[in-house]
């Protein structure tokens, strides 16, 4: 009988253990702390709201989350490195303006495609080049950059909107569905897998967070600082631009107002995620739950009626707890 009771309760704490390593190695993996924030909200908002839970909704979510993801997922380069870029809303404005210049002009969607990216990137080359090599902080670059590019687009606009009319290969990009899921949740994750395996799968991503965690360091190793900083800003341009597109492609028309403290919500959305904005820790995948978060805590303010002014002071609020918690987990590691 004693037996049986030790073959039981050996067997109870095997199952004990093999259950405590499960969550050990579950709570590991980057990002997947920001579920329990996110099922918390969608646990209050079924509670509090009939319209949250239906189909219409939460396509609805995930197609305005898909913007927010992309852009932050440039941003999450950019905040691994220690940088930050708050060009990107002007960016995102300045790149639906371009696309749709060039598509009324051209009428070429492709080419459209290609001169957006195109002039995303060189935004984002200027911004990383000279960061890396005037050794300027990146806050007063893309302070700067910000205001200039958004005057740039106003001027190329004289401050109207840009209108685009029967380009239906474009226009699915942000208004089609595929098996009942909009496009654009597909092109966001399509772009986060592939940020989250070049940052996990080559030499170069292990080398941005080697410039994040210590720049001497990295210096010493081999690591060419300057081009990965260079290389950062470009890749968040060009997440931007496409984000742009995908904007473009939703509501068929450029207004070079667009994008306005979007940065803000990249920022939010990285952070949330895991991504530390001291830089050297983070990844892709909490990065898109976080887009997923920000997305939701709108539509739920809408849906309870909230006035929108409201979800600024939300979205803020949520940054500084957010980095508060990330600095206050950093001197933890620190003394222990």
């Amino acid at each position: 009988m004693s037996k049986e009771l030790d073959m039981n309760l050996d067997g109870s704490s095997a199952k004990t253990a093999g259950v405590r390593d499960f969550f050990r190695r579950i709570s590991r993996v980057q990002g997947v702390s920001a579920l329990f924030p996110l099922a918390v909200l969608v646990i209050f908002l079924s509670l509090t709201t009939d319209a949250f839970l239906t189909k219409a909704n939460l396509m609805n979510v995930l197609r305005q989350a898909a913007v927010y993801a992309i852009m932050a997922t440039g941003m999450t380069f950019v905040l691994l490195t220690g940088g930050v870029d708050l060009s990107q809303g002007s960016v995102l404005a300045f790149s639906c303006v371009v696309c749709a210049m060039t598509l009324n002009t051209t009428g070429i969607v492709w080419l459209s495609v290609l001169v957006t990216i195109l002039a995303g990137a060189l935004v984002g080359f200027l911004n990383g080049a000279i960061v890396a090599y005037v050794k300027l902080p990146p806050f007063i670059v893309t302070l700067g950059s910000m205001y200039m590019v958004r005057g740039l687009t106003l001027h190329m606009t004289g401050s109207r909107q840009v209108s685009i009319r029967g380009f239906d290969s474009l226009t699915v990009w942000g208004q089609g569905f595929l098996l009942d899921i909009p496009i654009p949740v597909y092109i966001f994750l399509v772009v986060g897998v592939l940020a989250q395996l070049f940052l996990t799968y080559t030499s170069t991503g292990r080398q941005i967070f080697a410039v994040g965690s210590n720049r001497v360091t990295a210096r010493l190793s081999g690591v060419k600082v300057e081009k990965i900083t260079t290389l950062v800003y470009v890749l968040s341009a060009i997440c931007v631009s496409l984000a742009g597109i995908v904007y473009l492609a939703r509501l068929t028309a450029a207004q070079p107002t667009t994008g306005e403290g979007y940065e803000m919500e990249a920022i939010a959305a990285a952070v949330v995620g895991g991504t530390s904005q001291a830089g050297g820790e983070g990844g892709v995948l909490g990065t898109l739950i976080g887009a997923v978060i920000i997305a939701v805590i709108r539509n739920g303010l809408v849906l309870l009626g909230v006035g929108s002014y409201f979800t600024k002071i939300v979205v803020g609020a949520i940054i500084v707890v957010a980095v508060a918690l990330d600095v206050t987990r950093r001197r933890l590691r620190a003394n222990n």
